[in-house]
């Protein structure tokens, strides 16, 4: 009986809290899932410029520095300690090293129903397609096409999804 009430006070606590959290983010927050890690660390930096599409799922030890922008498609899955970065440091400055005050912005995006793996890093400029899964642990750098299974530091393609039957699905409007 006390645990039930401990999790009912949680779960009201949490519901405060991520309406706080997440009230800048570009989203609707009745339509952001919260995973069952959701109790933990959320780092959103420059909420203004994430945006979450519908139905995505993200879980705790998250951290988007958003500063150069990062766009989260629909029905994404986001595991618990990723890691988003939108802007790098400016390393070839001839003024001041290791890097000068010069914030470089490279926007990040993710598409439609991308399954991200615990404790992924995705770096400034990324660019990943719909459909992708990113193994955990992963580094992902550049762009990385539809339906691509990925995995390693810096995260090179593995393996691919079978592409009619993720279209297929993903026209049907079949999504977890």
């Amino acid at each position: 009986m006390v645990l039930k009430i401990i999790r009912k006070l949680e779960l009201l606590f949490y519901k405060s809290y991520n309406k706080v959290l997440f009230r800048k983010v570009n989203c609707e927050l009745s339509k952001l899932v919260i995973g069952p890690e959701y109790f933990k660390n959320f780092v959103l930096i420059h909420p203004e410029n994430l945006t979450i599409g519908l139905n995505t799922v993200i879980n705790g030890d998250l951290t988007i520095n958003a500063l150069g922008g990062v766009k989260i498609g629909r029905y994404c899955h986001i595991a618990k300690g990723c890691t988003i970065y939108s802007h790098n440091h400016n390393f070839k400055s001839n003024k001041l090293i290791p890097y000068d005050g010069e914030e470089i912005l490279r926007p990040v995006e993710v598409g439609d129903a991308v399954w991200i793996g615990a404790n992924v890093t995705i770096a400034p400029g990324a660019k990943i397609g719909h459909g992708v899964i990113v193994a955990a642990g992963s580094v992902v750098f550049g762009e990385i096409p539809d339906c691509a299974i990925v995995r390693g530091n810096p995260a090179k393609v593995v393996g691919w999804r079978d592409t009619e039957v993720f279209w297929k699905l993903y026209k049907e409007g079949k999504f977890a």
